[in-house]
């Protein structure tokens, strides 16, 4: 695994905690955000973390999207009752607007016969 899928699910659990720092340095970077709600773009993202990457060379933007979407990000933030979903469906994957949110709460089902 890459170095930018940890850092990535290190950034979303710190959000779902409502990382008061976090949050204002993603402000500061243009990202809409509050506690356990983040909104980017997959370039604003790369913009973001890649230069907190210690990758020689840098992380490209092709490779970083590879890595995104060839690891289990949303598996493991299921486990924490979240998700990275689509916010906003704009024809391709780099013009798109995805957010982090919590999962509804469901109420575990009965065994059933």
């Amino acid at each position: 695994m890459s170095a930018a899928v940890p850092l990535f699910l290190d950034c979303c659990a710190r959000v779902l905690r409502g990382d008061g720092v976090l949050i204002e340095q993603l402000h500061a970077q243009g990202f809409a955000c509050a506690p356990a709600e983040w909104c980017f773009t997959l370039p604003a993202l790369h913009g973001f973390l890649a230069p907190r990457l210690a990758t020689e060379p840098p992380l490209t933007y092709r490779t970083f999207v590879q890595q995104l979407f060839a690891s289990s990000i949303n598996q493991q933030l299921r486990e924490h009752g979240a998700q990275i979903a689509i916010a906003d469906n704009r024809g391709k994957v780099s013009a798109s607007l995805y957010c982090l949110r919590r999962l509804p709460f469901r109420e575990p089902v009965a065994n059933l016969p």
